[in-house]
């Protein structure tokens, strides 16, 4: 007799579960040594107990309070020095109407975010609207799209930084970024209590910063938008710098808990990059989401990327949509799935522009 047909007969002999030996399981035994199962019910746990449904302003506005005290320190975004004058390296003509810096962000003394910033070749004599642009996983400043995005956009009077983040673009010298450069970021953040969202945060914040900070630009008009990864940039730092005057967080709109119930059934990650530590244990996307009211909020998702699971982008745009209308704000969100390839082009460039020139 083996192991397995000893254990379902000692349960028979004992009388616990004589006619089925699973009984009272709560799972077939091959899931009880099943690590990620008992991980996702945790998750599940965790997820249940965040708060679904906010009946005032107040109720709502005191968690929002805590989410922007506390979930900076949960998962680490670390707090940088203040800005100082940043370096412009270069200063070259793009096209017919468009200029385009590259410009080293101060961070500190050892450190800054490499971008590169476009505006009009003959700017208007007041400050003009700004855009900070995340790019997406493992995405950097010299993607085509998002440049030409920038261009257009220049052409109709904004000034657009694009960054790039750590460990992409200019910011490591290894080849392979996504793998061995996101592994020894990630390792480094870690023992310093940084994750790699949370470095993200802080180097978006600090664009924002630089941008507000420049005479061409009007400090009280900069939105902030991106894609995928950037797109959760986008929702997490409009949740917590209200200095953003509109957000756009283009396909990056699920929960984490669907993250980890639903999709960890049939497509992992190729890093645990998008998982800052800790994060349910004060909130989940949507609540993110809703942190952006009143302010102007587009939302788009791709029903292609699988990575973005559709079932959570329903209590997304439930809780972000209760939320507006407690300020009476709900004409300013946009919530729509497309389908299109993963990229700033067709449908998500359309719908930017767009909201870009309405609210900013």
């Amino acid at each position: 007799m083996t192991a397995y047909e000893s254990a379902i007969q000692e349960r028979r002999l004992s009388g616990n579960g004589s006619q089925d030996p699973f009984k009272g399981l709560g799972e077939p035994l091959g899931q009880r040594t099943n690590a990620i199962r008992w991980l996702q019910k945790k998750v599940m746990q965790k997820a249940g107990e965040l708060p679904t449904d906010f009946q005032s302003r107040t109720d709502w506005e005191l968690y929002r309070d805590r989410i922007r005290t506390e979930l900076p320190v949960t998962i680490g975004i670390p707090e940088l020095p203040p800005l100082r004058d940043s370096l412009v390296r270069a200063h070259i003509r793009v096209g017919l109407g468009t200029i385009c810096e590259r410009v080293d962000v101060y961070v500190d003394d050892d450190y800054a975010i490499p971008a590169f910033v476009f505006l009009p070749s003959s700017p208007p004599s007041t400050p003009m609207p700004g855009l900070v642009w995340n790019p997406g996983w493992p995405e950097d400043k010299w993607k085509p799209a998002y440049q030409a995005f920038a261009v257009r956009m220049a052409e109709q009077g904004f000034v657009v930084l694009v960054l790039d983040h750590a460990p992409f673009g200019e910011t490591s010298p290894m080849k392979d970024k996504a793998d061995m450069g996101m592994s020894l970021l990630m390792g480094m953040g870690e023992v310093l209590g940084v994750s790699q969202l949370g470095l993200r945060a802080a180097e978006t914040m600090r664009a924002g910063e630089y941008l507000r900070a420049r005479a061409d630009v009007d400090e009280n008009r900069v939105a902030i938008s991106g894609l995928c990864q950037g797109g959760m940039d986008t929702w997490l730092v409009a949740a917590l710098d209200e200095r953003f005057c509109a957000a756009a967080p283009l396909c990056a709109a699920t929960t984490f808990e669907i993250h980890m119930v639903e999709m960890a059934s049939y497509f992992a990650n190729a890093d645990p990059s998008p998982f800052p530590f800790g994060i349910l244990n004060v909130c989940d996307i949507q609540h993110l989401h809703a942190a952006i009211a009143p302010r102007p909020l587009l939302v788009r998702a791709n029903l292609g990327d699988q990575w973005w699971p559709v079932s959570g982008f329903d209590e997304v745009e439930r809780l972000s949509r209760q939320v507006y209308r407690l300020y009476e704000a709900e004409d300013r969100v946009d919530f729509r799935a497309e389908v299109h390839e993963h990229n700033l082009t067709g449908p998500f460039a359309d719908a930017l522009e767009a909201f870009l020139v309405q609210y900013v």
